[in-house]
């Protein structure tokens, strides 16, 4: 039977378009670096010290991603990325204009698990940033009119996004992949959802997760520790502690996927075909073991000299295949985003496929492979530790998501991964699995696409 029936019989076609731990924490060359503290109000405090440059970046993390939204309240936390920066002294530019006083740059990010807001200066402005932040987070007052411009930016933002014709794709494939808990996963969200945020709302959410026991303050760079501790404690100490939020807080059960699902978006003035196949991958919460596993098999597969990549771009059937998964508290995708030509994607789809359902590449595995990955890790470790002024918004993420001890650590637990290891996690999530494989196809060819996935599946339009 040809492969690609074999793997979509029965499948949908569901839409045409503390301290470290001693023993291990402390080999980690950032565990030599990093200092951790928390506060009497629950405050944890991370500083990493690095002289090489005079720079410094004060961060602070709030536990409120994606993950903390109620169906219908899609793009809730990343409105507040936007809109904390507008309250500051109720004066929509005020925040750039004393940023700008300190020769600085300041960003934000949304991401599943974790909001942030962050300030780089130079280091003699370090106590400045924390204070500036500090002012940030404690005087937040939110206004009607602030509401309503911010939305609209961040609508606009939105929209810039749905003309991405590959930004369409992996939301697509998001929504088949998560289903009924897409809200939790769903950054961004829509028109709907964010129109109909209102400021009660706002206000609500802000107060319950905006709160010092659910965060945590990152400094990385020219600083010293113990000034760093004092400063925060005069700029944060007086931030009142509240209930904490997350174990209280209900989410909607993960439900698996029942079978694979295809999705198909021919759009936009594109000339090559983009697949992106996602599969539900393990969560800190109730499997942390494959976490390791996983990251231990994707770095193989992505090395350019691995068979994976040899078989699959070597052969010419990909330009490129490249593997993500990212370690979250609860389960996350497991993607494998690959680039072919109009005319290949049938036999490249079905390739990539059977690489999924087959354990040859598993088979084909040595120890070598996982030394060439584990070297390629320590160079990033190295050059991360390197340039800590900018390694703030990668801590805030591992903080929220994993915590401190699981990042420190990290590094050594993958080099203990084996090939029977590697082996169990494929098993487990990759091989024979249910997934959502989804196509970008330049228009011309969609229906083609579409026809040949109906009728390899045996479903009808």
């Amino acid at each position: 039977m040809n492969l690609m029936r074999m793997w979509l019989t029965g499948c949908a076609l569901a839409s045409i378009v503390g301290a470290p731990q001693p023993s291990i924490a402390q080999d980690s060359p950032l565990a030599r670096a990093i200092h951790d503290t928390v506060f009497g109000n629950g405050l944890e405090v991370l500083v990493v010290e690095n002289h090489l440059v005079p720079v410094t970046t004060v961060l602070v993390a709030v536990k409120n991603g994606a993950f903390t939204q109620q169906p219908g309240e899609q793009g809730l936390a990343h409105l507040y990325e936007h809109l904390l920066f507008r309250t500051y002294d109720r004066d929509p530019f005020a925040f750039n204009q004393e940023v700008a006083k300190l020769s600085g740059a300041y960003n934000g990010s949304t991401h599943e698990e974790v909001v942030t807001y962050y300030v780089t200066v130079p280091s003699e402005k370090t106590d400045d940033a924390i204070e500036l932040l500090g002012r940030l987070l404690t005087r937040a007052r939110f206004r009607e009119n602030d509401l309503v411009e911010e939305r609209r930016v961040v609508l606009d933002e939105l929209f810039r996004a749905r003309s991405d014709p590959e930004q369409t794709l992996e939301r697509q494939v998001g929504e088949q992949l998560w289903g009924e808990s897409w809200h939790l996963r769903d950054i961004a969200g829509d028109s709907a959802s964010l129109n109909a945020i209102t400021l009660d709302q706002l206000e609500a959410n802000f107060e319950r997760y905006y709160i010092p026991n659910n965060s945590a303050l990152i400094v990385t760079g020219d600083i010293s520790p113990a000034e760093v501790f004092r400063d925060v404690e005069r700029r944060f100490g007086d931030w009142e502690r509240g209930i904490d939020p997350l174990p209280t807080r209900t989410t909607q059960a993960f439900v698996p996927l029942g079978g694979s699902r295809a999705v198909v978006v021919g759009e936009g003035n594109i000339q090559d075909v983009t697949v992106s196949i996602a599969l539900h991958g393990p969560s800190l919460q109730e499997d942390t073991s494959s976490t390791y596993a996983a990251d231990a098999l994707l770095a193989v597969l992505n090395e350019s000299s691995s068979k994976f990549q040899k078989h699959l771009v070597g052969s010419g059937l990909f330009q490129w295949v490249d593997v993500e998964y990212r370690t979250l508290r609860e389960p996350s995708a497991i993607t494998f985003r690959a680039k072919t030509t109009v005319e290949l994607a049938e036999h490249a789809v079905v390739a990539l496929v059977s690489a999924l359902d087959q354990a040859q590449f598993l088979l084909d595995l040595t120890p070598e492979d996982l030394a060439i990955a584990q070297r390629a890790r320590e160079l990033d470790m190295a050059l991360t530790v390197e340039a800590s002024a900018g390694l703030a918004p990668s801590l805030a993420i591992w903080w929220a998501s994993a915590g401190i001890d699981y990042y420190l650590s990290y590094d050594v637990r993958l080099n203990v991964q084996t090939l029977s290891d590697l082996r169990h996690f494929a098993d487990a999530y990759v091989l024979g699995r249910p997934k959502v494989i989804g196509v970008l196809a330049p228009p011309s060819a969609r229906n083609r696409i579409a026809s040949w996935l109906q009728g390899a599946s045996g479903s009808r339009p």
